[in-house]
């Protein structure tokens, strides 16, 4: 019976310690997500830099009402690239956070199930000393008895 026992908390600490490597797997991944949502945000706001810039050269220079319409929308594309970008970037730093929210309470998990199972090993050898002693009790009282 004890040795079924070690074996189910055994069997629980791996399954906690399995969710912890699987839940540190995630935020690593999301990690990577987040890192490569900044570079497209840092690309997307290269980009609109570089348009306003053109647009404003174009200005300066040269007022063309056809190159002013091509460089409208070029900014106007590169702007909602930009907005996608941000919105990228800080749906990546949400899942992040969560991840490594999930990644803590499974570490606290698998403590928890770790002190558990120490404690269940605890009271098995008690019971099992409490039996022993029992045992050589009941001994002793039948040779008592049987003198």
């Amino acid at each position: 019976m004890a040795d079924r026992m070690a074996r189910a908390w055994q069997a629980l600490r791996t399954i906690a310690a399995l969710r912890v490597d699987r839940a540190q797997a995630e935020h690593h991944r999301t990690m990577l997500a987040e890192r490569d949502a900044a570079r497209g945000l840092a690309e997307a706001d290269t980009a609109l830099v570089e348009a306003a810039d053109a647009w404003q050269r174009q200005v300066i220079e040269r007022f063309d009402p056809a190159l002013r319409d091509a460089y409208a929308q070029v900014l106007t594309e590169r702007a909602g690239a930009h907005m996608a970008a941000t919105d990228a970037q800080r749906a990546a730093a949400q899942a992040t956070g969560d991840a490594a929210e999930t990644a803590r309470r499974e570490q606290a998990r698998c403590e928890a199930v770790a002190t558990q199972a120490a404690a269940a090993a605890r009271d098995a050898r008690r019971h099992a000393d409490e039996r022993a002693l029992m045992a050589i009790a009941d001994r002793a009282a039948l040779n008592w008895m049987q003198r």
